[in-house]
């Protein structure tokens, strides 16, 4: 037995100024939020990823809930991968703010385009131009001026840099497996099935790396709460809405304010000051990786939401 299909629903109007307000927002919310998780005491990155997750996934999927939607196997199902994905990023993302500075963290974070260059081709068969792949090498060289460039508060540690490269193959995952899923789901769905499924998943890791969740203290649950609803809920919300109003390219470049605007906020509110050249290394990497990303982008990909078509998911048998 299978669903009625969807009706075709009027296409949603466009509205860039809008569009671009929200996306622009969404890189502010996710820039300062490194600042946030730094703050945490107590509590090892692991810990703070499970608690954010747990929290994450109750508030996204009660509001999914009360708004009509469906919890299903299928819908589970396509978010798997994706939910795989996202959770080893925050992980490693949470747990490389705990060992080296938020700038470190974030602008090599940054590189992400840069790798999804490398395998756009054999997975997506798109063609980037040697432009890209010259540009990516100046973002390579800018973000060793930021890793090197300065001490970072007296918080920078090979071991913690080591974790952000692997949030930064975890992101990059993220995004591929993302591009499949969104054909088949909204993005209020996917987010939804991301955080059921990453949730669950996330439940035994604590033990498997012998990394105990600690008894968080008011300030502490204050602060992961804050994360969860700032971060994770409105931030994606807010990106995810974005997608019908603007083009893809525009939110890629966008999203590379989020080192330049974590790094700012951390010598702000931290204490993580930034030396000259360290400025330098930073506007180099977003000035390359938005040409990169006005070259590699060719074509707004296809979404579940496009033409304004509802999809209707398949129970499982």
């Amino acid at each position: 037995m299978t669903a009625a299909p969807a009706l075709p629903l009027a296409a949603p109007a466009k509205r860039t100024g809008m569009g671009v307000l929200s996306a622009v927002t969404a890189v502010v919310v996710w820039g300062t939020s490194s600042v946030l998780i730094k703050e945490v005491d107590g509590l090892n990155g692991v810990a703070i990823s499970a608690y954010r997750l747990w929290i994450g996934a109750v508030l996204i999927s009660a509001v999914f809930l009360l708004s009509g939607g469906r919890v299903t196997w299928a819908l589970l199902r396509l978010s798997f991968w994706g939910a795989i994905a996202f959770l080893a990023d925050i992980i490693l993302f949470f747990s490389a703010l705990q060992e080296t500075s938020v700038a470190n963290a974030t602008v090599i974070g940054a590189l992400q385009p840069l790798l999804m260059l490398a395998v756009a081709g054999p997975l997506f068969g798109e063609r980037p131009r040697w432009t890209d792949g010259a540009w990516g090498c100046v973002a390579v060289a800018g973000a060793a001026l930021v890793v090197l460039g300065g001490d970072g508060g007296g918080v920078n540690s090979a071991a913690g840099n080591l974790l952000a490269v692997g949030a930064l193959a975890a992101w990059t995952w993220y995004f591929i497996a993302s591009k499949t899923a969104r054909t088949r789901l909204t993005s209020f769905e996917y987010l939804t099935g991301i955080s059921i499924v990453s949730a669950l998943v996330v439940i035994p890791v604590p033990f498997l790396l012998d990394q105990p969740l600690g008894s968080p203290t008011g300030e502490a649950w204050a602060l992961i709460a804050a994360i969860a609803v700032i971060n994770g809920a409105l931030g994606h919300f807010l990106m995810n809405w974005s997608h019908a109003h603007i083009p893809l390219v525009a939110m890629s470049l966008l999203t590379l304010g989020i080192p330049v605007v974590s790094a700012a906020s951390a010598a702000l509110f931290i204490d993580e000051p930034l030396v000259a050249i360290q400025v330098v290394g930073m506007a180099v990497v977003v000035g390359a990786l938005g040409v990169v990303s006005v070259h590699g982008a060719r074509r707004t990909p296809h979404t579940a939401e496009d033409e304004g078509q509802a999809v209707a998911l398949v129970p499982e048998p």
